[in-house]
């Protein structure tokens, strides 16, 4: 399946702004001394507006050149306030990306119609990478005319409902890819955004020659976001954390697929080495899950109650 553009869902309107572009401008011009590059960010934020509360926790990396590049990096941002949560995990390496992002929020009013709660939970994780690669290899010539294909796999799924009318609850996942002939300038981008397209395998290529330097850059964007005033739902996730994957395929066998990072693009994505890491992982995942299921079962409680209630009072 091919990339087709789409235009941006309503929470991810600021992204474009500060989210995948700033990401990509980073990323997709080089400059001469620059060869590969691993970027991140994850960002969580929960506010309390009666009580005039905020905790955010904001973590990042940026490795340009850097071999610890190749090995998996994580960040675990989580804040809490005024009963809400927030949880942003990044885990990722040249080649391989993962994202998680998490938010819940108590219900603004009792059952008696009173403000008990005021205020929302947000998070956020951007992540990226850039790396090059020379057309060589095969024995062909300088000058010869070969193709290159990119794929990119791609593993899990919004909370439902992914957005509420007002925009008082979102969740949103986006993914770019672009792949350039740093030599002639062409390109080919890959965009995907769930909600509009499925997940799995995707692909494009392009066609350069034989002694040019081609320039891959891929970001992802993933993020979640609760207000004391959704009725949906309580709670909102973008679980992305099972990975993007990519891949180069040569139109002829033998040409390299090795970037300048020492990331080879043909072999398999490689998990990471340690065991802990991941149980770590998933048990943060795991247990925000539970509360998360928790904190709609009492939502739905209290807003049953509140609708009887008022029922009865008209």
């Amino acid at each position: 399946m091919t990339f087709r553009p789409n235009k941006l869902p309503p929470r991810a309107r600021l992204l474009a702004a500060t989210g995948i572009a700033s990401i990509l401008m980073g990323v997709s011009l080089p400059s001469l001394a620059q060869s590969y590059q691993l970027t991140a960010l994850a960002r969580a934020t929960s506010i309390d507006s009666l009580n005039n509360q905020t905790d955010t926790q904001s973590l990042n990396l940026n490795l340009i050149n850097q071999p610890s590049a190749l090995s998996p990096q994580t960040l675990d941002a989580k804040a809490h306030q005024g009963g809400g949560e927030a949880i942003a995990l990044f885990q990722g390496n040249i080649g391989q990306l993962k994202a998680y992002a998490q938010a819940s929020h108590p219900y603004c009013c009792d059952n008696q119609g009173r403000t008990i709660a005021q205020g929302y939970s947000d998070a956020t994780v951007q992540a990226s990478f850039f790396d090059t690669l020379k057309v060589a290899g095969a024995g062909l010539a300088d000058g010869t005319a070969v193709n290159y294909k990119i794929t990119i796999q791609i593993e899990g799924e919004l909370s439902s409902p992914a957005f509420e009318i007002g925009g008082f609850l979102s969740a949103y996942a986006q993914a770019e890819t672009r792949l350039t002939d740093l030599t002639s300038g062409e390109q080919v981008i890959l965009r995907w955004e769930a909600g509009k397209q499925d997940t799995g395998m995707f692909s494009t290529s392009i066609d350069t020659v034989v002694g040019h330097t081609l320039g891959l850059s891929a970001s992802v964007a993933v993020g979640t976001y609760v207000s004391s005033f959704a009725t949906t739902s309580r709670g909102a996730t973008a679980d992305f954390y099972h990975s993007f994957n990519y891949a180069l395929a040569p139109s002829i066998e033998g040409l390299n697929t090795v970037g300048l990072s020492g990331h080879d693009y043909m072999a398999p994505v490689p998990e990471p080495t340690s065991l802990a890491l991941v149980c770590s992982g998933l048990g943060v995942i795991s247990l925000a899950r539970r509360n998360l299921l928790k904190r709609k079962v009492r939502s739905v409680n209290t807003q049953s109650r509140f609708r009887r209630n008022s029922a009865a009072w008209a």
